[in-house]
């Protein structure tokens, strides 16, 4: 069996990537990844990661909605970013059906926010999140969690619905609240690649059962070097990283998160897309 690298939680579809995204894709691949998900915030990141994922087997697609953009009908017209306006329910259908049809093979990004909106929002976000998190489910599909400061939130919402799949992305909660998840709930975690420079990332890649590490850049954002722009080619530092914390070598940390991608997400084939 061939063992690759894997980044589970990237925006190629940014645009910081429009110049060269293809240049991008092709430094991960011959770094060695064999999977880079790339995960949909909306309507129109949605459709450009079916359409990347169409081009290249490595790209495996996930369909979501952010937290911010599952409240884009109620937030204030001065709202510091920009967030477009659409049908979230008809969203919510668009990716039920791509999940029914085999062309996904995740849902999320998806979740909850307590940095960039308020509580007057928190409602509206959960109504989404739950939505999505049934259309993972149904269709027995991991669902990709954004948990900023709402880390314990996301946790019982999850647990409530009886989610069994989940991979919480970027995690920025408590440790013993990860650990505890991931240990007692079988949900996993994937850790960007600015490990090194994050005491809370190395601890996780230090603590958490090592088969529910996973890894991921949240590219062009968090990358090892602070400033630069993040790539899917630099998971392979954070494989490397997490050797050097376990004591194994390299090839043993790559085999261990390879399988636990393989676990969680399972053999999806882009030509069913």
């Amino acid at each position: 069996m061939n063992y690759f690298y894997c980044d589970v939680h990237t925006h190629l579809t940014h645009g910081r990537f429009c110049d060269d995204q293809k240049e991008v894709i092709a430094r991960a691949i011959a770094a060695g990844l064999g999977a880079i998900v790339s995960n949909g915030l909306n309507p129109v990141s949605n459709r450009e990661v079916l359409s990347l994922a169409a081009e290249f087997p490595q790209i495996k697609p996930a369909l979501g909605i952010y937290p911010t953009d599952a409240v884009n009908d109620i937030l204030p017209e001065d709202y510091l970013y920009r967030v477009d306006r659409f049908d979230v329910d008809a969203e919510i259908a668009f990716i039920r059906q791509c999940a029914r049809e085999k062309k996904i093979i995740a849902v999320g990004e998806c979740g909850l926010d307590g940095h960039l909106v308020d509580a007057s929002t928190f409602a509206a976000q959960e109504r989404v999140f739950e939505a999505l998190i049934g259309v993972a489910i149904e269709h027995d599909l991991p669902v990709i969690v954004h948990s900023r400061k709402r880390e314990v939130r996301c946790a019982e919402i999850l647990a409530s619905l009886g989610a069994k799949k989940v991979d919480f992305h970027c995690y920025g909660g408590k440790s013993k609240h990860a650990q505890k998840w991931a240990e007692n709930q079988g949900w996993y975690f994937s850790i960007p690649a600015n490990a090194r420079v994050s005491e809370s990332f190395r601890k996780l890649l230090s603590s958490l059962p090592p088969e529910m590490i996973l890894t991921e850049t949240d590219a062009p954002y968090m990358g090892p070097v602070r400033g630069e722009r993040n790539e899917p080619a630099n998971v392979v530092g954070t494989v490397a990283y997490l050797a050097e914390l376990r004591g194994w070598t390299e090839e043993d940390a790559k085999k261990t998160v390879w399988g636990n991608y393989l676990r969680l997400f399972g053999h999806f084939s882009n030509a069913s897309a």
